[in-house]
């Protein structure tokens, strides 16, 4: 009778452990067909015991195979995170400092072009006079309106603003410096 009994379980163990299919409703009420697969399970088979067959799970320990692992990584990105932008701090400072330093001045020439950037700026390109009007030829943001890339003149390299200056001068004369134009004797 007992063996009558193990003939029958161990193949219903062992079917048992193949993957098989379960209907699952889609969103469109469809039924998919999934596998599903079953834990890894080992059967021990003893034909003189009492108890022939026995099942020993082998899951995985998730707080040790996933929570732990994922912890881990979780500080070290946030540690990396925190000295990258200690980095960028340190970095920032830096920058500013190497930019309030410098002053640029354009070449010292017998031209109305020099002449008119020492009477707007006294030919410091650099320059940002806090009253709205910037660089060697002292423009206001409407009148410069991010030429060439750049959003304030003071900012724009020397061939920039000069570029921009001629370009204005084509266009409008030399009416954008009234002061420095007439004491220059250009209007």
């Amino acid at each position: 009778m007992r063996n009558r009994l193990q003939l029958l379980v161990v193949p219903l163990l062992l079917m048992a452990q193949v993957a098989h299919t379960v209907p699952v409703a889609a969103a469109d009420s469809t039924p998919v067909q999934t596998p599903v697969e079953t834990p890894n399970q080992d059967i021990k088979l003893t034909l003189n015991s009492p108890t022939p067959v026995v099942l020993a799970d082998n899951q995985p320990n998730f707080t040790a195979d996933v929570v732990v692992p994922l912890r881990a990584t979780q500080a070290a990105e946030a540690a990396a995170a925190q000295a990258a932008a200690a980095n960028a701090a340190a970095a920032k400072k830096r920058k500013l400092v190497a930019v309030t330093t410098a002053v640029v001045t354009g070449p010292v020439t017998d031209d109305v072009w020099y002449h008119l950037r020492v009477c707007e700026s006294g030919n410091n390109y650099a320059r940002n006079s806090g009253n709205g009007y910037y660089g060697a030829y002292q423009y206001n943001l409407g009148t410069w309106s991010n030429f060439d890339g750049y959003s304030r003149p003071d900012l724009a390299p020397a061939s920039v603003q000069d570029a921009k200056a001629q370009e204005t001068q084509a266009a409008r004369g030399w009416n954008p410096w009234p002061t420095c134009a007439r004491k220059l004797g250009l209007l």
